[in-house]
């Protein structure tokens, strides 16, 4: 049986046994499940202290390494590199992880642009920084056969400034299990006059969830009949603990997490789902199980977002300051009509991103790299 390892940052804490199934997680998971499905043996390294845990069949190996500059990981690569000798091909999870060192036969994913994040400056801010920011990100591009994007803005931005990869580019977008998230039932459908409002995201600024708390507090005492839902996971328990308080002390504001297995019944419960990310962002899972409820969404101008969402089609897309998402959210909250024409047009995308496209579509790039 050929063997596959796979490098990521962090799946489990590196010091913790804490997981947060954010979307990352979810699609490591995904994919390591298709690649035993094709009959092979697959292995995962990440920073830790030298342990071996298990995740769904799964070894995960921890590496005792830091990051290094300018977002890259270079003892962690160079750890993976001589450790996974005995591997016939190698996966780096996150572009970046490609530096200095790549696997001959080998696969770099890109999860959507990290550096529009607003501290990036900090570390990358100096002409002479971003040159070298640059130069080691032209370099994690030339080792691997393909580069994987979840979206068009990555793939984009790479041919307008390190155009000499075009070749290796594979655009696989994001999916939904059409099947397990689907719409509700019109006569099961919310039958009071209430709004469900629900954010599904990590309780993270770049994630919107700063502005979206300031929106609820305006929108629930200008409307006695709108509900904000938040339903999604910190860093850490301090941050749960503190969005629980603050939850407890508005009106029908609420803060939960639920598993996975969950989710598409509380998608369901919604009107309108937010996805407010700032920066950080692909073709956000979220907003596409989202969609496939049949719900319309309000989502920032990040990443690949746009691929998802067409302006006043199927949701709107706008800057997410508190202004415009209490006015998006207005405007949809007011009309019933909209909402539902509008998640009738999510669902007809959602679709197109099929679980059962990108197993294929992934599928494809695999046997064509690891022959």
């Amino acid at each position: 049986m050929s063997k596959v390892a796979l490098l990521t940052t962090n799946f489990f804490h590196p010091t913790r046994d804490r997981i947060i199934m954010g979307g990352a997680e979810r699609y490591q998971v995904d994919l390591c499940r298709l690649l035993k499905r094709l009959g092979y043996q697959i292995e995962v390294w990440q920073i830790g202290e030298r342990w071996v845990k298990e995740f769904d069949g799964v070894k995960i190996r921890g590496i005792p390494v830091n990051k290094s500059k300018y977002h890259t990981y270079l003892e962690l690569n160079t750890a993976f590199y001589e450790n996974s000798m005995s591997f016939d091909y190698a996966i780096y999870f996150i572009l970046p992880l490609a530096y200095p060192l790549t696997r001959e036969k080998s696969i770099a994913i890109s999860h959507g642009v990290f550096w529009d994040w607003p501290g990036f400056e900090a570390v990358a801010g100096r002409q002479g920084d971003r040159q070298e920011w640059l130069r080691r990100l032209s370099i994690s591009l030339s080792g691997p056969q393909k580069l994987v994007s979840v979206d068009t803005n990555t793939i984009n931005f790479f041919n307008a400034t390190l155009h000499n990869y075009y070749h290796k580019w594979e655009y696989i977008p994001n999916y939904v299990d059409t099947e397990c998230f689907t719409p509700t039932d019109e006569e099961t459908a919310n039958a009071d006059e209430k709004v469900r409002v629900l954010f599904p995201r990590r309780l993270v600024p770049v994630r919107g969830i700063n502005e979206t708390m300031r929106a609820a507090e305006i929108l629930t005492k200008r409307y006695p009949w709108i509900e904000f839902h938040f339903c999604g996971r910190g860093h850490d328990d301090n941050t749960e603990m503190l969005m629980a308080e603050w939850a407890g002390k508005q009106e029908r504001c609420s803060y939960y997490w639920k598993s996975f297995e969950m989710m598409p019944e509380i998608y369901r419960q919604a009107d309108i789902v937010l996805v407010p990310s700032r920066s950080t962002e692909g073709t956000s899972l979220a907003a596409l199980e989202a969609m496939a409820c049949g719900k319309p969404v309000i989502t920032g101008l990040a990443g690949g977002l746009g691929n998802l969402v067409l302006q006043g089609y199927n949701g709107y897309l706008i800057r997410p300051t508190v202004e415009n998402l209490v006015a998006a959210i207005e405007e949809l909250a007011q009309n019933k009509t909209k909402r539902q024409l509008m998640g009738k047009r999510g669902r007809e995308i959602a679709l197109t991103h099929d679980k059962k496209m990108w197993c294929e579509r992934w599928s494809n790039v695999i046997n064509e790299v690891f022959r």
